[in-house]
């Protein structure tokens, strides 16, 4: 079995399959801690491009080492690495 494990992608539909915004489930007296927070994801330094997904899907699918984890991403590499 294999994984796929992408990053945030803002350009594909992923990110709109919700219809839970984080502003209604968070606290108010938490808004202006989450503010900078929320501001930083909202324009994020590495992302997920639907390229990296198929590239690692492609990487999964031929692999024959019989690692479990395809990490899809700038910042899915940049966690794995942390």
């Amino acid at each position: 079995m294999k994984l796929v494990e992408p990053g945030y992608g803002p350009t594909t539909a992923f990110a709109q399959n919700t219809e839970i915004r984080l502003e209604d489930v968070l606290p108010e007296p938490y808004g202006s801690y989450a503010a900078p927070i929320r501001a930083a994801m909202a324009e994020p330094a590495a992302f997920t491009t639907e390229t990296d997904v198929a590239e690692a899907v492609w990487a999964a699918v031929h692999d024959t080492s019989g690692q479990p984890h395809f990490p899809a991403g700038a910042d899915a590499l940049a966690l794995v690495a942390a």
